[in-house]
This record gives structure tokens, C-alpha cells and sequence, in this order.
């Protein structure tokens, strides 16, 4: 493997582990959520699922803050070594798991436990890879480097979905229930593994600078409006994107009326659009701008999902199957450009990985990680199911108006 191919490879690996776990979670949140969470009304269960989906992105912040700072005061590849150690172990750990009907209140304890250790070191890897790729890249291509992540991330996510679907069509819903849904999480061990040997030995050519002031104190001082704009921008990326790969599956089975094959089927496919499109609209960002290319899908996403959500509910398979297509596309030029955009925003590497992971974390982590369980109280309150889009809409409106004032 040449060495431009193992940094690449090396970068998005942890992503890779990292969005499989995730798809497990939204693939198989009924089902964990009658296991872990039982209750007589299906809502509170499904809502218990996603509660720990939640708990554990509400960690990441704090991973952030902690692996962003090892990453800019002891250097990248520390960062990225320990992050990989601390986020694998705990989804192997998943599958041993008893259920509530064997240990009681204990069971759901563990799994929140276990998918809080998750959150705090994901909360370092995504950033930490981030910054170790777009560092390692050219400027013309910063962007596309960049954007791998986000391509670790969908295969991740088509790998966890890819495996789910197989096995529910392989043993049947029923067995997937009693013990199938154990083995997707005991493979993960399998791409930690993989892991590790990428980041033996990985280049890092960072040199850490005698700087004591603390990064986080240092860019709340003196890099403010970076901050919010940015933290603004993406957090309304990360409510689409938990939309569409976590908690669309599970409204086109409600509200557009699919089986969960179908719906299973259309994730996966709608994942693997998005590995295609990622670089192709980081590609574009690097030749005409970031900026122009997040403020076009901001504009876009925000007049265009209320009628395609409408559309897909309606129109069957194949409307619903094209309209999350279209929900991906949109969704690749919005995030492509952000992740380089976000490192480039400051030109003193010192503060580039706590800026990046506090940025990503929490709009991943706390916006992100609670978008499910929003989107779902959301419909159940006001018994619409569109409810949903009005947020996305409303959120990708103030992201269009924040990046106005940013200039490429």
C-alpha cells in the first residue's frame, strides 16, 4: 500500500468502526428497544433505544475537548491510536450483553454505560482524523482529503446496515430478535483489528509547540465568531444526516408505509449514494469553493424537503427509494466542504484539533445524537409526520444565512 493510500486508509478507519456501530443502533432500534427497554407501548420503547443512541452522543463534546487536546499538545497519531483503543471495545462488548427480561433494569444500565465509553472516545476520533487528513494533504485537495472521513463513515454505515439486512433475511425476524442481532456486533472486532495494523507506525509530521495556554481557552478568547459560525453551520448538517441514516428508516416504515425489508433495503442503497457523492462534491468544493457549495445545498435542502419527504410518504417504493436519493445528494454538498473548511478556519495548527473536535463533536454529539429521539417525539406530539421537515428546513435556512457571510 503506497503511503498517500495508508494515511487515507489509516484516517478513516476509526470512522469505518465508528458509523457501523451506528448503523446497528438505528437499524436495529425497535428491536434493542424491546429487549433492553420493554414497555406496553412501542413508542417508549423505541424512545428508550434512542435515548442510549443519545447518551452516548452526548459524550462526545467531552471526548472532544479531551483527544482534541491530546492531539494538538502531544501530537496527532497519540490521538488517533487511543481514540481507535477505547471506541472498538465497547461495541464488541455490546453483543455479550443480557437483555432486560434476563437481568432486569441492570441490562438497559450496561448498554448506556457502554455506549457513553463510546461516545467519549468517538468524540476524539472523528476530529483527530479530520485533522490528521486534511494536514496530511495538498491545498488543492484539502477538501477531498477531507471528505474520506465522511466516506469511512458510510461504509461504515453500509457495512453495519449491509450485514443487518442480510441476516434478518437470512434466519428471519424472529431469530434476529432471540440472538441475531448479538453477531453484527461482535464482527466489529473484526475491522478493529484492521485498525490497528493501519495505525502502526503512521506518519505525523505535527510538531507540537510550546504554547500553555489551554486551546479550548485560547479559541473561546480570541476565535468567538469562527466558533459559532461554524458550530451553527454544521449542527444543522448533523440533524439532516441523523435524519436520513438514522431515523429514516424507521419513519418510512410508519409513514410511508414499507416493510422493514424495504426500508432496510433503501438505507443501504441510499448509504452507499453517499459514499460515491462525498468526494465528488468535495472535488467540486476544492475547484469552486467551499462556501458556494454549502450555501447552494443549505438553499436548496431548505425549499426542497418539505415536498420530497411528501412525495417519498405517497408514492411507494420507488418515490421513496428516488427521494432518498435525492435527500443524499443533498446532503453530500452540504457536508463534503465542512470538514477541511472547519481546520482551515484557523491558520495556527495549535488550536486546529480542540476547535475541530469541539465544533464536530457537539454538533455531532449533542445536536446529532439527540435528533432521533427528537424527530420521533416530534411526530407523536403533533401527529404529523412532515413534522420533521419543518425542523430540517428551518435549520438549513439559518446555515444558509450564517454562510453568506463567510467568503472562499
Amino acid at each position: 500500500m503506497t503511503s498517500k493510500k495508508k494515511i487515507i486508509a489509516a484516517g478513516i478507519i476509526g470512522n469505518v468502526i465508528e458509523y457501523y456501530d451506528f448503523a446497528l443502533i438505528g437499524f436495529l432500534a425497535v428491536m434493542m428497544g424491546n429487549l433492553f427497554f420493554p414497555s406496553h407501548d412501542p413508542f417508549l420503547s423505541l424512545l428508550g433505544s434512542f435515548g442510549a443512541f443519545a447518551a452516548g452522543m452526548i459524550m462526545r463534546p467531552i471526548g472532544a475537548l479531551v483527544f482534541g487536546h491530546i492531539g494538538d499538545r502531544i501530537g496527532r497519531r497519540y490521538a488517533l491510536m487511543s481514540s481507535l483503543l477505547m471506541m472498538a471495545l465497547p461495541t464488541f462488548l455490546i453483543g455479550f450483553l443480557p437483555t432486560y427480561a434476563q437481568i432486569g433494569i441492570v441490562a438497559p444500565i450496561l448498554l448506556v454505560l457502554l455506549r457513553m465509553i463510546q461516545g467519549l472516545s468517538v468524540g476524539g476520533e472523528y476530529a483527530s482524523s479530520i485533522v490528521y487528513l486534511v494536514e496530511q494533504s495538498s491545498l488543492n485537495r484539502q477538501n477531498l482529503y477531507g471528505s474520506f472521513v465522511s466516506v469511512g463513515a458510510k461504509i461504515g454505515m453500509a457495512l453495519g446496515s449491509g450485514l443487518c439486512g442480510a441476516l434478518l433475511w437470512y434466519i428471519g425476524e424472529e431469530a434476529m430478535g432471540e440472538w441475531g442481532w448479538r453477531i453484527p456486533f461482535w464482527a466489529s472486532i473484526v475491522i478493529a483489528a484492521a485498525g490497528l495494523y493501519l495505525r502502526q507506525n503512521l506518519a505525523d509530521n505535527y510538531v507540537p509547540s510550546d504554547d500553555k495556554t489551554l486551546p479550548i481557552i485560547a479559541i473561546l478568547r480570541h476565535h468567538r465568531r469562527e466558533f459559532w459560525q461554524f458550530l451553527t453551520v454544521a449542527s444543522s448538517i448533523w440533524i439532516f444526516y441523523y435524519t436520513v441514516f438514522v431515523y429514516l428508516p424507521i419513519w418510512l416504515e410508519k409513514s410511508a408505509h414499507l416493510s422493514k425489508a424495504q426500508a432496510g433495503q433503501i438505507n443501504t442503497l441510499s448509504i452507499i449514494v453517499g459514499v460515491v457523492f462525498i468526494p465528488l462534491m468535495a472535488i467540486v468544493a476544492d475547484k469552486i469553493g467551499s462556501f458556494r457549495v454549502m450555501r447552494t445545498a443549505a438553499l436548496a435542502l431548505a425549499l426542497g424537503i418539505y415536498p420530497l419527504m411528501v412525495g417519498m410518504s405517497i408514492g411507494g417504493y420507488w418515490i421513496a427509494l428516488a427521494g432518498a436519493v435525492v435527500m443524499v445528494i443533498f446532503l453530500c454538498a452540504y457536508q463534503a466542504p465542512i470538514f477541511a473548511s472547519t481546520v482551515s478556519a484557523l491558520e495556527y495548527h495549535g488550536y486546529r484539533a480542540s476547535f475541530t473536535a469541539v465544533i464536530l463533536g457537539s454538533a455531532a454529539g449533542i445536536v446529532g445524537g439527540v435528533t432521533p429521539a427528537l424527530m420521533t417525539s416530534l411526530e407523536k406530539l403533533s401527529g404529523d409526520p412532515y413534522a420533521p421537515a419543518s425542523l430540517i428546513a428551518a435549520t438549513s435556512l439559518l446555515g444558509w444565512i450564517v454562510l453568506r457571510g463567510r467568503k472562499d
